[in-house]
C-alpha cells in the first residue's frame, strides 16, 4: 500500500467523542476538517520544518496521543495513519497488510 500522504502534506484530524480519525490534505480547502475537533501534523508549521526522521517520531508521539490522552480507538488510528508515509516506514511489513 503507497502512502498518499507525508506529515508535511497530510493532516491528521480526530475526535474523541466519535472514534473518528483521518488523515486528509492540507492545507483544507475543501474544510473537511469542520467535523473533526483535533488536528494535528501538516497543520504545525514546526512538523513541516521537520526532516523525515523527525517527522517519523512526531506520527508515532501523535498516535501514542491519540490511543492514550484521547483513548480514540487503536485500530482506527493505525488505519487513518496508514495513509502516512514517516508511519508506513517505522512499521513492520506484517503491519502494514493487517485489516
Amino acid at each position: 500500500m503507497k502512502p498518499k500522504f507525508n506529515a508535511t502534506n497530510g493532516m491528521l484530524c480526530w475526535d474523541p467523542e466519535t472514534d473518528q480519525v483521518a488523515v486528509i490534505r492540507w492545507p483544507d480547502t475543501g474544510d473537511r476538517s469542520r467535523p473533526y475537533s483535533m488536528t494535528g501534523l501538516a497543520c504545525e508549521s514546526y512538523v513541516r520544518e521537520a526532516d523525515f526522521e523527525q517527522r517519523k517520531a512526531i506520527v508515532f508521539i501523535e498516535a501514542i496521543h491519540l490511543i492514550v490522552r484521547d483513548r480514540c480507538d487503536p485500530d482506527a488510528v493505525h488505519r487513518a495513519l496508514l495513509n502516512l508515509e514517516e508511519y508506513q516506514d517505522g512499521l513492520a511489513d506484517d503491519l502494514l497488510h493487517r485489516d
